[in-house]
């Protein structure tokens, strides 16, 4: 009668690659979710379990090969030629997979870790020369140096590709100051020098929604920009409104009044916020914003003296 499986000798190899393999992913991945700012990283935890699961599977298939290659060359089982075939490839292609992926790594940290204390000369020619002018992770190196100009972050906001609008994570130290895995596209927008055309192009993309929260907080965003969206309820435009100090009174009157208490909570920190709309925050029944309106206006009667 035939061996299963669990019977054959490769079988070890199996096991032993699948559990080392899930519990490296498991611990990769637990490290990942600790090291990350975002304050949704917890969900993350939901997913460990798939991840190991799915990485059990993918070294075990390994271990089976390396298994089968090991009794192959001891002589020990015979194979099927295409068997065999596959076996080494699927031994010796999963190491080299692996170093490739660890030294492109190591290289993109480096590239990395280099964009980003380049001076602005240097960022011009690395967009233009760099291997890694592509990449997005270089690229958001590139928008979080202060030494990039306006220019330069213009035809970065310019690229057409919408991977560029996605949250940036990886197991890789290449994120640089961006622990929140924020989108290269909304990178830009908190460079001191990205500049009111650039957040402009930004605002009407075809990616707006993705960036809009980001755009409408700046401050040099086009007041004709901001008016759009003066009357919107939607939470994320109110919470940039709240934040921004080139929006009217009125505008900001009628935040102060909304159902949403972290758009309350940011007009506590807006420098246009009207004393009125303070001392009627400081009386909010949230204890927390009414604490923060209460030292915002401390804060101003402080400096008038």
């Amino acid at each position: 009668m035939r061996a299963t499986l669990s019977a054959r000798p490769e079988a070890r190899f199996a096991l032993v690659a699948g559990i080392v393999g899930g519990i490296a992913s498991a611990a990769i991945s637990v490290q990942g979710i600790f090291s990350s700012a975002n304050s949704t990283a917890a969900i993350g935890f939901l997913f460990v379990p798939f991840i190991a699961a799915a990485a059990m599977a993918a070294t075990g298939i390994w271990g089976l090969a390396l298994g089968c290659v090991w009794h192959a060359l001891r002589g020990t089982q015979q194979y099927f030629r295409a068997v065999l075939l596959l076996a080494w490839v699927l031994a010796i292609g999963g190491p080299a997979a692996v170093g490739w992926e660890v030294w492109r790594g190591l290289a993109l940290e480096r590239a990395v870790a280099e964009a980003g204390a380049m001076s602005a000369a240097e960022l011009e020619r690395a967009f233009e020369d760099s291997p890694w002018r592509e990449d997005r992770f270089f690229l958001g190196a590139i928008a979080q140096n202060k030494a990039a100009n306006e220019a330069l972050l213009d035809r970065i906001a310019r690229l057409p590709d919408p991977a560029l609008y996605e949250p940036m994570g990886s197991l890789w130290n290449v994120n640089g100051e961006n622990r929140k895995g924020l989108a290269l596209m909304r990178l830009l927008c908190y460079n001191p020098n990205v500049g009111a055309a650039t957040l402009e192009h930004l605002a009407s993309g075809p990616h707006a929604d993705k960036v809009l929260h980001d755009v409408l907080r700046n401050p040099k965003t086009p007041l004709p920009q901001l008016a759009r969206h003066f009357d919107s309820t939607d939470y994320l435009v109110e919470w940039a409104l709240a934040l921004n100090p080139n929006v009217p009174s009125a505008v900001l009157e009628r935040l102060s009044r909304s159902q949403n208490r972290y758009t309350r909570m940011n007009l506590t920190w807006n420098a246009a916020t009207q004393s009125a709309i303070l001392q009627r925050l400081a009386t909010d029944p949230d204890e927390i914003l009414a604490r923060n309106a209460q030292q915002a206006l401390d804060r101003r009667a402080r400096k008038g003296g």
